[in-house]
C-alpha cells in the first residue's frame, strides 16, 4: 500500500468524502440557482437576530447530518444498514508472536494453526452474508505491514474498533494491548474521509475505555464493563456522550458496566476474560445470549427481573466458539459462528431467527464476528420500555 505524504505541493483543500464533497457541491449549486432564503434558516423572524431561544435548543442529532451529508451510528439494535471489515492479509498472522508468547493474549486453539487462507475464505462468505441481507459492505486496507504507535501492529482484523455512536466515531484507550494504539485512529481517520463519518470523541487522560466490544440491548440500553479493558474514569467520560448520541439525558440511558473477573484479558479453560462482546449480546427486545460465568450477579439481576429470555452458552463451546459473540442485524435476526451448532439450536428454539457463517479462523485470533465488524449505521430500533 503506497502511503501519500502531505507537503507543500499538496492541494490546500483536505480529503473529502464523496458524501461530503456532493453535500457541498449540492448546496453550491443552490446557491447558484438562487434557491436560497433566509426563511430555511430555523427560527427565522425577519427583522430579527438569531435567538439563543432557537440556536441553544438545537441537538447536535439535528446537525450532523446536515453538515457531513449523512447519519450514522450503531445505536440500539435496529436493523444494521452499513458495515466496515478490513481486508485479511498475511499480516494477520502477528510475525513477532514467537518472541514471547506469554506477552499476547492467547484463544483456545494455538496461534500457528491460523490458516490465512481460510481466514480470507470466511471474511468473504460473511461478506455475502451480510450483503444478502440488504447490508452495505466496505473494506479497508491497512498499510503493509500494519504498525502502531509503539511498533508493529496486531489483529488489524479487529474493525469493531471502529465505533460508531450517532454523530460520529469514538476513538478509545486501550487497556492492557500496547501493539493496537493507533489501530482505532486509523480506522476513524479511514470512515472520516471516505464514509463522511466524523470523529465525536476520544478518550482523554488516563482514562481507559475499549468501546469497541459494547453493545447496546436497546436504544436506551448499553453494556459495557469494569476491568482490564475498563476503568472508572473511561466510563464516566463515555457516559454522557453515549446518553447524548441516543437523545436521552444521562439519567434516562441505563448503564450495564459488567464488573469482570480474573486479572488474566482472557482465559482459554474457563472462557472468561474482560470484554462484554464475549458473554452477552442482544438477538431481539428483551432477549439475549449470555456465557453467565463471565457476567456478574448485578447485571444477571437486572436482565433477570426486567422479564429477558436469556439463552444460555455451555461452558463445552464458549472456549473454542464464543457464540454469543454475534452480529445482530435486527431483532429478531442474527449472524452466529457456524461451528457454534448447540448454541445456534438454542437461540432458534427461542424464535430467533440466525444466519450462520464458517468463523474457526478468526477465533484463534482472538475474537469473532461481532469483533471484526465496524457497525457504521443502524435504523432506529426499540426502546427497552416498548
Amino acid at each position: 500500500m503506497t502511503i501519500d505524504v502531505v507537503g507543500s505541493d499538496v492541494p490546500t483543500m483536505p480529503p473529502m468524502a464523496p458524501v461530503y464533497a456532493d453535500r457541498i457541491a449540492e448546496t453550491q449549486r443552490r446557491l447558484r440557482d438562487g434557491e436560497f432564503t433566509l426563511e430555511q434558516m430555523p427560527g427565522y423572524i425577519k427583522g430579527q437576530r438569531p435567538t439563543t431561544d432557537v440556536w441553544h435548543n438545537i441537538d447536535h442529532l439535528e446537525i450532523y447530518p446536515k453538515v457531513w451529508g449523512r447519519e450514522c451510528g450503531k445505536n440500539g439494535i435496529g436493523k444494521l444498514r452499513e458495515v466496515v471489515l478490513t481486508e485479511i492479509t498475511e499480516s494477520e498472522k502477528f510475525a513477532y508472536q514467537d518472541l514471547d508468547p506469554a506477552y499476547f493474549p492467547q484463544m483456545a486453539d494455538a496461534y500457528s494453526s491460523i490458516d490465512i487462507p481460510k481466514m480470507i475464505d470466511q471474511s468473504l462468505a460473511y461478506e455475502a452474508a451480510l450483503e444478502a441481507n440488504g447490508v452495505i459492505v466496505h473494506r479497508v486496507e491497512f498499510p503493509q505491514p500494519p504498525v502502531s504507535a509503539f511498533g508493529p501492529a496486531k489483529s488489524t482484523w479487529a474493525a469493531a474498533e471502529l465505533f460508531v455512536l450517532r454523530g460520529g466515531s469514538v476513538l478509545p484507550k486501550r487497556g492492557v494491548q500496547p501493539l493496537a494504539y493507533g489501530r482505532a485512529e486509523y480506522l476513524a481517520l479511514w470512515a472520516w474521509t471516505r464514509l463522511g463519518v466524523p470523529v465525536l470523541c476520544a478518550v482523554a487522560g488516563t482514562g481507559i475505555f475499549e468501546i469497541g466490544p459494547c453493545h447496546f440491548l436497546a436504544e436506551d440500553v448499553f453494556v459495557s464493563g469494569n476491568g482490564m479493558a475498563f476503568n472508572d474514569e473511561g466510563l464516566e467520560q463515555m457516559k454522557p456522550v453515549i446518553a447524548r448520541s441516543a437523545g436521552l439525558d444521562t439519567d434516562d440511558m441505563t448503564f450495564l458496566h459488567i464488573e469482570f473477573p480474573g486479572s488474566k484479558y482472557y482465559d482459554a479453560p474457563s472462557g472468561v476474560g474482560h470484554h462484554p462482546d464475549l458473554y452477552i449480546a442482544p438477538l431481539d427486545l428483551r432477549k439475549v445470549i449470555t456465557y453467565s460465568p463471565g457476567l456478574d450477579f448485578a447485571t444477571l439481576e437486572w436482565l433477570r427481573k426486567r422479564g429477558y429470555t436469556i439463552v444460555e452458552v455451555e461452558h463445552s463451546e464458549q472456549a473454542q466458539f464464543a457464540p454469543a459473540n454475534i452480529l445482530p442485524l435486527e431483532p429478531g435476526l442474527v449472524v452466529m459462528h457456524a461451528e457454534a451448532t448447540e448454541s445456534i439450536a438454542k437461540v432458534r428454539a427461542a424464535g430467533v431467527e440466525v444466519v450462520e457463517v464458517p468463523y474457526s479462523e478468526f477465533m484463534k485470533e482472538g475474537g469473532g464476528l461481532h469483533c471484526s465488524t465496524g457497525q457504521v449505521w443502524r435504523e432506529k430500533g426499540p426502546y427497552s420500555t416498548d
